[in-house]
């Protein structure tokens, strides 16, 4: 109805004002659903738009759009409002064409045509050094959620986890890792302070042994010495004793480097896999590092691509980008003097792969903590002739976990954290998703973990699943599956309440739509529980199995359909209808 209302507008603007100046094609001709229902169903602004470029009143606009249009059986009546805005009014019968579709598409109600698009996604990718706690769980749901909406709105979608895998925080679990092993032969060994210090990496070490029994322990007295040394700076004492297992080790460092990453990535993918997330791609950064055949790694390439354009300069040692002349603060370390690569350098060299693979849409998923790194990595793309509107960056906040009104504290080196596997554990996997999801991302969100776990309506999924396991106890009761439902007489669905229900079902697939345009996975959340709430109130305040029998027919198929919108709702958000609670 909404695209029959846009195109009969665009058809009278055209005949009104197509000798004007007016781009009438470029119009957005925009519709929404007014509260107050005797104002109408849907108003559009279009009159108020037009003013100011066609240097007329509103409401003469508005009049002459009223004047021109033709009411029918479907659109009822037409009336001009305030300073300009057009309401439009629907007959019963117009509301209740959404429950055939529903019934006609099914699961597929709310699905989008391919719309030729590519989207890359990257999400979670947290550093590989232990196993996912509750702080990456909130990125890792919205990344699966906005994938599964992307999809549904007819993009092909791509989901890749970059794993960090280069560099200094490696080189540390490296270390830890050696020291938890050697620990297992001399009980006297201690950990550093700065290592990581919890009880998964004692697991790895035990598996290390008994994959090479003693083969990585001789007595490194040199490094029992370096660990009893009073410490005076903790970063300093930290790379001095990697440095020394390093040297000790030798190619044997890098196995055990190898060992501790890949035995934490089985951990984390598996974690993942439990909580319904699975990415298609891992990109390695290390593999930015591998040398081609040029004799280049990709990270140096992505330089020397800036350098050619005079975008890099030298100071003191240092390889700079000249980020400040794109709209950042100031200008960003490449490579500082000792040699080392800043993660910067990895960054542009990513994205510009990223771009090189043909996407429509890059769309990272990072955390608060991130918001400085946007305007250097766009800039990088800028000057390398790639769109940086291209690029999409969705913040994360942060979210506190609160068991009995008091938040749990969590440290990712001291071992001190929930991970996400004991909270899927505590609460359920499909709890925690939807608990994740169900606040914007920018928010703060505080996850109660008494609320996610409490079945009655204060808890938001209880309240939507409840209400599909409701719908599934009337149709079972009333044995709606012998009955002939879809030819139900739907103009019997007169009341307030199951016009508002119709209304809000009409309302699913612009939402999909909108949800996956915007990033904005909560939308959803936020969708499903209204139609829950107003499932819940029709059901406490009407009858469903009745003696007439027509009407009772109608007021089922409108149930079934409030069913398989909360079905495919929840399936995008990864969670199951249940039939019974």
């Amino acid at each position: 109805m909404i695209e029959k209302i846009q195109s009969n507008l665009v058809r009278i603007l055209e005949d009104l004002y197509g000798d004007s100046h007016l781009n009438i094609d470029e119009l957005k001709i925009n519709l929404q659903e007014n509260n107050d229902k005797k104002h109408g169903d849907l108003a559009s602004n279009i009159a108020l738009i037009l003013a100011k470029p066609l240097k007329k009143n509103p409401q003469e606009i508005a009049n002459s759009i009223k004047d021109s249009f033709i009411t029918d059986e479907e659109i009822t009546k037409i009336e001009v409002a305030g300073p300009g805005f057009i309401n439009f009014f629907l007959s019963t019968k117009t509301h209740s064409e959404v429950l055939n579709e529903i019934s006609a598409k099914k699961e597929l109600f709310g699905k989008s045509e391919t719309k030729n698009q590519n989207v890359l996604i990257e999400y979670v990718s947290s550093n590989p050094t232990g196993p996912l706690h509750v702080g990456h769980g909130r990125g890792a749901a919205f990344g699966s959620v906005l994938g599964a909406l992307l999809k549904e709105a007819g993009f092909k979608v791509d989901e890749e986890y970059y794993v960090n895998d280069f560099g200094r925080q490696m080189n540390i679990l490296a270390a830890s890792l050696w020291l938890r092993y050697a620990q297992l032969f001399n009980e006297s060994i201690t950990m550093i302070e700065n290592g990581y210090q919890g009880e998964y990496l004692i697991s790895i070490a035990e598996k290390l042994k008994e994959d090479h029994s003693d083969k990585f322990y001789r007595n490194y007295d040199s490094i029992v010495e370096l660990l009893k040394t009073e410490i005076q700076d903790d970063e300093i004492f930290t790379d001095s004793v990697v440095v020394a297992i390093q040297s000790a080790l030798e190619n044997d460092f890098n196995f055990l480097r190898d060992f501790a990453l890949q035995a934490i990535l089985e951990l984390i993918k598996r974690d993942l896999l439990d909580f319904g997330v699975e990415h298609n791609f891992w990109f390695s950064e290390s593999s930015l590092y591998d040398i081609k055949e040029n004799k280049i790694n990709q990270v140096d390439l992505a330089i020397e691509d800036l350098k050619s354009r005079g975008f890099v300069y030298e100071k003191e040692n240092a390889l700079w980008f000249k980020s400040s002349e794109f709209g950042d603060d100031k200008d960003r370390v490449l490579k500082r003097g000792n040699g080392e690569y800043t993660y910067f350098a990895s960054d542009v060299a990513y994205h510009s792969k990223k771009y090189d693979r043909g996407y429509d849409r890059v769309i990272n998923i990072w955390g608060s903590d991130h918001h400085g790194y946007t305007p250097r990595v766009q800039a990088a793309m800028e000057a390398t002739n790639r769109d940086p509107e291209k690029l999409e960056i969705v913040y994360i906040q942060f979210a506190n976990l609160l068991r009995a009104g008091k938040k749990v504290t969590m440290s990712t080196r001291s071992g001190e954290f929930i991970t996400l596997r004991e909270l899927m554990d505590e609460v359920t996997t499909e709890a925690a998703r939807f608990f994740y999801i169900n606040r914007k991302a920018d928010q703060h969100l505080d996850f109660d973990l008494d609320l996610a776990k409490d079945q009655s309506k204060d808890n938001p999924l209880y309240y939507i699943q409840y209400a599909h396991a409701r719908i599934c106890s009337v149709l079972k009761k009333s044995n709606a599956q012998i009955m002939d439902l879809e030819r139900a007489d739907l103009t019997l669905l007169d009341t307030e309440k199951e016009i508002e229900i119709q209304k809000t079902l009409n309302q699913y697939p612009a939402l999909i739509e909108r949800a996956a345009k915007s990033s904005e996975p909560h939308l959803l959340c936020y969708y499903l529980k209204d139609l829950s709430g107003l499932f819940h109130s029709y059901y406490n305040s009407e009858k469903f199995i009745i003696e007439d029998k027509k009407l009772m027919a109608s007021r089922l198929f409108l149930l079934k359909g409030v069913k398989q919108v909360l079905v495919n709702g929840l399936s995008i958000l990864g969670i199951k209808a249940p039939e019974e609670m």
